[in-house]
């Protein structure tokens, strides 16, 4: 059964699980090309100062990116489900309905890990060649709630899209608005290091949220 729900699940989303990779791709090629020619047309001191001393993070603008798949992955999964009511069907197969909405979440979330491995790999291995690794570490550091704010992006709209009331949409439209922005928000290189603990555990809670606005779907609350 686990199986055969995968497997909707996959053909719902693989198009735009590719055109995320692609995403990705066009976005490392230019930080790159960037970095390059940086390098190129800079000294070394020049380089180290402009990282050190005003915080030059040559990945910045791959910053919105994860947020932006985690709107793709979530949009490709739900509105299809929410659009027809298959959703409905879809909570009715023979299985708890709890195990069925994690089984989605778990599904989408898997995906976007999938998608951001690599990412990060390429970035880390990339600046690893080219920095030293206290600023590969910062690096690090400064990503890792973008790439959060990715999956609270998918949470949180997966939410939207599955709440039966409009009300509650509008309730965790807002919340979900200022929470991610906590994630965002510029900070000096490597300047998330004392919080990025608790960015982590708020995320994990947020894994969550639309587990309740599935049920109240199934029951059409409202």
């Amino acid at each position: 059964m686990y199986k055969a729900l995968a497997y909707k699940e996959w053909i719902k989303i693989r198009w735009w699980a590719v055109g995320s990779l692609i995403l990705e791709l066009l976005f490392l090629i230019y930080i790159f090309t960037n970095l390059r020619a940086v390098i190129e047309y800079n000294s070394a001191e020049m380089i180290w100062s402009s990282v050190v001393y005003k915080s030059y993070m040559f990945f910045q603008s791959l910053k919105y990116v994860p947020f932006v798949i985690g709107i793709f992955i979530s949009v490709a999964q739900y509105l299809p489900e929410v659009l027809d009511m298959k959703l409905k069907l879809t909570m009715h197969l023979p299985l708890e309905e709890n195990r069925v909405l994690l089984f989605l979440n778990l599904f989408g979330t898997t995906i976007l890990l999938l998608l951001f491995i690599p990412l990060v790999a390429v970035l880390v291995i990339g600046s690893s060649i080219v920095f030293p690794s206290e600023i590969t570490y910062a690096m690090i550091i400064s990503i890792i709630p973008w790439f959060l704010s990715g999956f609270l992006s998918y949470f949180f709209v997966s939410a939207i899209m599955i709440e039966p009331a409009w009300s509650r949409r509008l309730v965790i439209a807002i919340i979900g608005f200022f929470l991610i922005n906590e994630f965002l928000v510029d900070v000096i290189l490597g300047g998330f290091i004392k919080i990025i603990v608790v960015l982590i555990v708020f995320t994990l809670l947020y894994n969550y949220a639309h587990m309740l606005s599935g049920l109240r779907f199934k029951r059409g609350s409202k």
